[in-house]
């Protein structure tokens, strides 16, 4: 079916059936707490949420789309020396935004809804080169994948350094291991060129972290594994939104997620050490731009 056809006779075009009958398995919030730790995160449970511990002493909840009043939970004082965020219940303090790129209404998504014709092309093209599909040789990763994440920091810099081969096992293992955990590839050749770590908890789907070989960029996979993660969420029972990550100090990264969703504002309430946004301030909004105040 052409995706274009004003007369649809199915519902969805063939890029969006590739994955039929592929569900992620959807973890609670403790759970994904838990892959989070193996991932090499640092988690705490108190007063009942489970934190996760982010740079320069700041906290917010594991499942960020945990709404909280700050007057009855919070992190742990200790863990948590410059502050936290969370989104906040209904009735609660506001004093903040928390800014995400995701996409809503997960069930009615196709390659259609993406409005830039210039990324249905990008799909099209690097499905067509690609063979994306759930990794399951831990030996792809371990070969292959360090090659891809090795040049995948070399280009972008960004998040912690993993490219000591040892420091790199350890933590792809983890994270392949984990019982509800998929990961999905893109492989050229047999060769695997780009991976995903994507996650669902409760209803929402995250990606966790992507990575793609550069020399593999001209065959698209980054997109080819957007809506290979896209479809799969809308496969899976219960998932109503799919989450991209925060929105970044990296204007060229949001512009790419984007073109598959949009930012949505949550209130919320911080709360930051005056004494570290003194000695922090700058550092801190560089490091968590998706803190603003609210209005």
């Amino acid at each position: 079916m052409n995706c274009k056809s004003e007369v649809k006779v199915e519902p969805f075009c063939k890029e969006d059936l590739l994955w039929s009958g592929l569900r992620f398995t959807v973890t609670d919030e403790e759970e994904f707490a838990r892959e989070q730790e193996a991932a090499g995160d640092r988690v705490h449970l108190h007063d009942g949420v489970w934190w996760r511990d982010m740079r320069y002493g700041f906290c917010q909840p594991c499942f960020c789309f945990r709404e909280l009043d700050h007057r009855q939970a919070r992190p742990n004082l200790a863990r948590s020396p410059a502050g936290y965020m969370h989104p906040a219940a209904a009735g609660s303090p506001v004093n903040s935004i928390y800014r995400l790129i995701v996409r809503e209404g997960m069930q009615q998504y196709s390659l259609q809804q993406v409005e830039s014709r210039k990324k249905r092309t990008a799909v099209r093209a690097g499905l067509s080169q690609l063979d994306v599909r759930p990794v399951t040789n831990l030996e792809d990763l371990l070969g292959d994948g360090y090659g891809v994440y090795a040049s995948w920091r070399e280009r972008t810099a960004w998040g912690t350094n993993k490219s000591q081969r040892s420091v790199y096992e350890a933590w792809i293992t983890n994270a392949f291991r984990r019982p509800k955990r998929t990961v999905l590839g893109a492989y050229q050749k047999n060769k695997l060129v780009a991976f995903m770590l994507p996650a669902a908890v409760l209803n929402v789907a995250f990606i966790s972290y992507i990575a793609s070989h550069t020399d593999a960029l001209p065959a698209y996979p980054n997109d080819a594994l957007y809506h290979a993660f896209l479809c799969v969420a809308r496969q899976t029972p219960g998932i109503e939104m799919a989450q991209m990550g925060p929105v970044s100090s990296k204007p060229t990264l949001d512009k790419f997620k984007l073109q598959y969703g949009s930012v949505k504002e949550i209130p919320s309430y911080m709360w930051i050490n005056p004494a570290v946004r003194v000695l922090l301030g700058r550092r801190m909004a560089q490091r968590y731009p998706w803190l603003s105040k609210s209005a």
